[in-house]
């Protein structure tokens, strides 16, 4: 089960160039896997405008930086932090 203890080590472990969008991101992975990006955008322009484009360019970085990976498909997938031990 993930929880935000995962976000804070994948944080604390070496990966201190993290936005705080990707901050957020993470958290909201954390609580919610399923996500899609634009859902996330739509939690996230509560405080500011972000366009889900935005949230998939987050999201591609933090898998480039091999923080997390998407396991499904593109409807019934998840979001799954790789926790660095």
């Amino acid at each position: 089960i993930l929880n935000k203890d995962v976000v804070k080590d994948v944080v604390k472990d070496g990966v201190k160039e993290l936005s705080e969008r990707q901050r957020i991101i993470l958290d909201f992975i954390a609580e919610n896997p399923t996500l899609s990006a634009n859902a996330m955008s739509e939690m996230m322009s509560e405080k500011t405008s972000i366009v889900p484009r935005t949230i998939q360019r987050d999201l591609a970085d933090l898998q480039k930086k091999g923080i997390i990976v998407r396991e499904g498909g593109r409807k019934e997938g998840k979001w799954v932090i790789i926790n660095k031990e």
